[in-house]
């Protein structure tokens, strides 16, 4: 009857989990690696916004500088071309010319 009683103990250690079927450095490997790549992947994503909102703030601000030069230009060419009751160049010239005969 000893030898059942010795597999019924093999069949029950067998069965029981024990602390040394878990393998620790593999589990710790697999943790460094994972918070790596999930700190990496934070670490790009905010780059990435931070970058995009540089551009936009950069393209915002160019159209914010230029806008009173293009008011300028606009108003400029108006006075070429003779808009808001104002003589072209041309014109100016010609009654110029017209007046003093040169």
């Amino acid at each position: 009857m000893s030898h059942s009683n010795d597999t019924t103990n093999a069949d029950a250690a067998i069965e029981r989990p024990s602390y040394d079927d878990v393998n620790t450095p593999v589990i710790v490997v697999i943790g460094a690696i994972s918070a790596i790549v999930t700190l990496l992947s934070v670490m790009f994503v905010q780059g990435l916004c931070y970058h995009l909102q540089n551009s936009y703030q950069r393209q915002r601000a160019q159209q914010v500088e230029h806008l009173p030069a293009r008011e300028a230009i606009e108003a400029q060419k108006k006075v070429l071309d003779g808009g808001d009751g104002v003589a072209s160049i041309n014109d100016a010239i010609a009654k110029v010319v017209a007046t003093y005969g040169k």
